[in-house]
């Protein structure tokens, strides 16, 4: 099946270069309205003014990191994870990584997991892998992104999918109503943006207040970016209710089967899915990430579908006991 999920901006909007003076420059009267309805997303005037005289940029892609020197003899996994959970059965609570660390697990294909973060990548994105080699004297590998991670599994003895045009039908249920109130959700909600995405992608890049400050304004405004692509305005109430219809959808296209699939192992469909599903439960109640939802909002709507809660509990133990 095709990549059903872009990396890029799942789970963890990848930032763009942005206007951080937080008007608009349409017309003189649309600048004043613009300053009289202060957003909630605008920066404090002083970091505003640090920007100004200091804007973003965007640079050539990112050199890999110097660590894999020592780690040559083993396929590298770089994705999101605490850093604390390190064994490759850990998985992350960032969809797009998630997606792709459930696949290789599912097919048994060996890697070691290392906790980055998107300055890591080449591409300004993780997750990416980067091969093993033979021997200390090979080429340093060319790392792989993850629209390519499938392919490269494949080679390493996955098992190649047939398209399912069945299940082709379904995808945008996951790529726009699942994503997009994940978003939501994650950014937006200012509950839960606190207790955990400033600690899985804030605190966790830079002990500067400045840098955090920053950062935590990039991801919401970035997310609120991505949301207003298919939408004139941002209603909650809306977003949900499109999660709801994907989740309704899907139980009852899952029905008393075990996978969408319709076979004994997931396929990349069933893992798009769970890349979801197991995030909002996992920290339902902490999880092994210590990480607690604040607003229940979209995990209430979830928990009234107990096929798809179920599903998620079989692709995770083949994930773990596979």
């Amino acid at each position: 099946m095709h990549e059903s999920i872009p990396s890029t901006t799942n789970g963890y909007p990848k930032v763009h270069n942005m206007n951080f003076n937080g008007q608009s420059h349409d017309t003189k009267k649309s600048v004043t309205t613009a300053r009289k309805q202060r957003s909630w997303f605008e920066l404090p005037a002083p970091i505003r003014q640090l920007f100004n005289t200091f804007p973003l940029v965007t640079y050539n892609e990112n050199e890999l990191p110097q660590r894999i020197s020592i780690q040559r003899n083993r396929n590298l996994l770089y994705i999101f994870m605490l850093d604390e959970h390190s064994d490759r059965t850990r998985l992350s609570l960032n969809p797009a990584c998630l997606k792709w660390q459930s696949y290789l697990l599912i097919n048994k294909i060996p890697f070691s997991v290392v906790s980055a973060n998107n300055h890591a990548s080449p591409s300004g994105a993780l997750p990416f892998m980067l091969p093993a080699t033979k021997s200390k004297k090979d080429p340093q590998p060319q790392a792989i992104v993850s629209s390519k991670v499938q392919r490269w599994a494949v080679s390493q003895g996955a098992k190649e999918e047939e398209q399912d045009i069945r299940l082709d039908a379904y995808v945008a249920l996951i790529d726009q109503n699942i994503r997009n109130a994940w978003l939501y959700y994650l950014y937006l909600r200012d509950e839960n943006f606190e207790a955990v995405a400033k600690r899985l992608y804030v605190r966790s890049a830079s002990s500067n207040s400045l840098v955090r400050m920053s950062l935590a304004y990039q991801l919401k405004a970035a997310a609120k970016e991505e949301l207003l692509r298919t939408r004139t305005f941002i209603d909650e109430s809306g977003i949900y209710d499109l999660a709801e219809v994907a989740f309704r959808s899907l139980s009852t296209l899952l029905a008393d089967d075990m996978f969408f699939s319709k076979s004994e192992s997931p396929n990349l469909f069933d893992i798009a899915l769970f890349a979801y599903i197991h995030p909002l439960l996992d920290l339902a109640s902490g999880g092994d990430s210590g990480l607690e939802w604040k607003n229940e909002s979209l995990l209430q709507g979830l928990l009234r579908y107990d096929s798809l809660v179920r599903h998620r509990e079989r692709v995770l133990k083949q994930c773990f006991d596979g």
